[in-house]
């Protein structure tokens, strides 16, 4: 029995060594055809001996159409190529080229803006991304041309491909990129033996009014793009310049100039580091992205010690924010796009740290830290530090864009800081300040998203000093405020607190309650805040805690916006004064209701001066 099965292996060996390879034309033709889903013809297929498990194969005249979606002419045409291949791998389909010798090749390479190319078969479901890698040791192409149209890159570039033993790899080509003219540059370095295993240079220069990309690195072993290491440096009008080429889901900005090192292990991307400008910004990275279970993995650290926001859109982008503003007025909630339905399958995590924020015409932010996850297009900021002038903002946010609409969730704190650094106001109000923001609402837009969102803002400050006229003001004590302005304009008289919650319900922001207590008076105040276009409508009923020689008939009218809030004395909202006459009519209707002329126009009930405000108590219920 053993000598039987000796005797049928042996047989079986000398069978395969001596297969001759014409007979596999037909099948290697439906093969190629059947992945790339085009005609194949083969003209010849050769061997070089007689009896090899390795023998060098020839195709004589392959020709491979375009699939019916890239148009007319054809994908590949080839005059002579031939290859050493085990003819095991040419059953199994498991090829690894150790040479490869090419004549009269015209290669073109086409893919559509969904991403689909003629190259990597995926139109019939084909996955080429894990086929083996070239090693090669021998590689000749002589008189041969490609060109490549590739509308997801913006590319179209035809050029020359020519290698050989004495000068390595060489290819040059020209065209279009983004529409404006490109020329492409790459050098391999030369092959010799045990090429397939050592480290083989090569080079890569592009360059185009918008956008200089220049790359320098070793692969291991010719070709073989999925174990490399290079250095970049790349210049660009903006980031989505490099985006084309990369395809990494980046944006548009200002102007980049940045460098660094990175790595390829099979379909994993390592950033090893990476700096440079952003417009005004500097920015210094380091991370991997990695494939796993056709979803790509984000992990990485980023640190900059200057950031401006306006860099990180491009001028199309800023354009648009400005004729917003011009359109709708300033506004304090950002526009902020956060709709992550078309993101992808990207999950990962983004650590940042932001030493000093750049915000054109000064801001009270100052830093910027947190950490970033996603997960199936849910985005979350967490550990989110921003440092103020003074104090700073505490807190966590949240973006689900599974459904229909994303849905902004975030509860925010602000501690450490003061109502002279809020308001900006330094002479006329004091007192540590602290704040909430609990909001949940949907939209493409932070801004959209709040102006239909659901929650509670609250502001609290205590232990702080009011202007004694201002205090007057508030407790609509007239005669207090004049005569006080005609004493000492800048006395201060001491604040128990200012409490401001409102209960958010569809973007409507309702007082629950306005109090402002201090020594000499206390305020309490109705009406609403519309956070849709951010517009005020408060009213600040008060009294005097002391006699009063002339009370100030009309409550105060604060308006305008969150951006520009106006304050009114004669009743009217701000900027309605055709009728009021301003401060001066407010007194004329002040002296006219003393002297009885007029009843005062307040239908709130009147603020008690007897009660005691629990300043400790609504604070903690304001911010629970």
């Amino acid at each position: 029995m053993l000598i039987a099965a000796g005797v049928i292996l042996l047989l079986a060996v000398v069978i395969v060594g001596s297969f001759p390879v014409s007979l596999l034309r037909g099948m290697a033709e439906r093969r190629i055809s059947e992945i790339y889903g085009a005609p194949v013809a083969i003209g010849s297929l050769s061997r070089d001996s007689l009896f090899s498990f390795s023998p060098e194969i020839t195709v004589h005249d392959l020709r491979i159409g375009q699939p019916e979606w890239a148009g007319e002419g054809e994908f590949v045409s080839v005059a002579r190529a031939s290859a050493r291949i085990p003819v095991t791998a040419l059953v199994t389909g498991s090829v690894t080229l150790r040479s490869l010798n090419i004549s009269g090749l015209e290669l073109n390479l086409v893919r559509d803006a969904e991403g689909i190319s003629n190259w990597s078969g995926q139109r019939l479901g084909q996955d080429r991304s894990e086929d083996q890698p070239m090693q090669l040791e021998e590689l000749v192409i002589e008189d041969s041309r490609f060109s490549l149209r590739d509308a997801k890159r913006r590319l179209d570039i035809s050029g020359q491909l020519s290698a050989d033993q004495i000068d390595g790899l060489a290819i040059e080509a020209s065209g279009k990129f983004d529409g404006q003219s490109a020329r492409l540059r790459a050098q391999g370095s030369l092959l010799g033996d045990n090429a397939a295993k050592s480290d083989w240079p090569f080079t890569l220069h592009m360059e185009s009014p918008s956008l200089n990309l220049e790359v320098a690195g070793t692969m291991v072993g010719a070709l073989n793009v999925r174990d490399m290491q290079a250095n970049i440096k790349a210049r660009a009008a903006d980031l989505k310049q490099i985006d084309y080429l990369i395809e990494a889901g980046l944006f548009g900005t200002q102007e980049i100039d940045v460098s660094g090192a990175i790595r390829r292990t099979g379909s994993d991307w390592f950033i090893d580091n990476l700096e440079g400008s952003i417009g005004r910004s500097h920015i210094k990275a380091s991370g991997s992205v990695l494939k796993r279970d056709g979803r790509t993995k984000i992990d990485a650290d980023i640190h900059s010690n200057a950031l401006d926001f306006d860099d990180l859109a491009d001028d199309a982008g800023l354009a648009r924010a400005r004729a917003l503003e011009a359109r709708i007025g300033e506004r304090v909630i950002p526009n902020t796009r956060i709709d992550l339905s078309k993101m992808g399958p990207t999950d990962g995590e983004i650590r940042f740290t932001v030493d000093r924020l750049l915000i054109e015409g000064g801001s009270a932010f100052r830093t910027l830290k947190g950490r970033l996850s996603l997960d199936h297009r849910i985005a979350r900021l967490d550990e989110l530090n921003v440092g103020l002038e003074s104090g700073r903002m505490t807190g966590w946010i949240q973006v689900d864009s599974t459904g229909d609409s994303p849905r902004l969730s975030t509860e925010l704190r602000v501690e450490g800081t003061s109502l002279q650094t809020l308001l900006g106001e330094p002479n006329t109000i004091t007192g540590a300040l602290r704040g909430m923001v609990r909001i949940e609402g949907s939209g493409t837009t932070i801004r959209e998203a709040f102006g239909n969102g659901s929650g509670k803002i609250a502001f609290v400050a205590n232990s702080g000093s009011i202007r004694r006229t201002a205090a007057f003001i508030l407790g609509q004590d007239l005669g207090g405020a004049i005569g006080q302005q005609l004493r000492d304009r800048d006395a201060m008289v001491p604040m128990q607190c200012v409490i401001l919650q409102f209960d958010v319900d569809n973007g409507i922001m309702k007082p629950s309650p306005i109090t402002i207590d201090t020594q000499v008076s206390r305020g309490r105040g109705s009406g609403q805040i519309t956070l849709d276009g951010e517009r005020v409508d408060i009213r600040i009923d008060g009294v005097s805690k002391g006699d009063t020689a002339l009370d100030l008939a009309d409550p105060i009218r604060v308006g305008g916006t969150l951006s520009d809030v106006a304050i009114s004395l004669n009743g009217n909202a701000p900027g309605q004064d055709d009728r009021g006459g301003g401060v001066l009519g407010a007194i004329g209707r002040s002296i006219g209701s003393a002297l009885g002329l007029r009843d005062p126009e307040n239908d709130n009930p009147p603020v008690s001066n007897r009660s005691v405000v629990n300043c400790r108590a609504l604070i903690e219920t304001a911010l629970s």
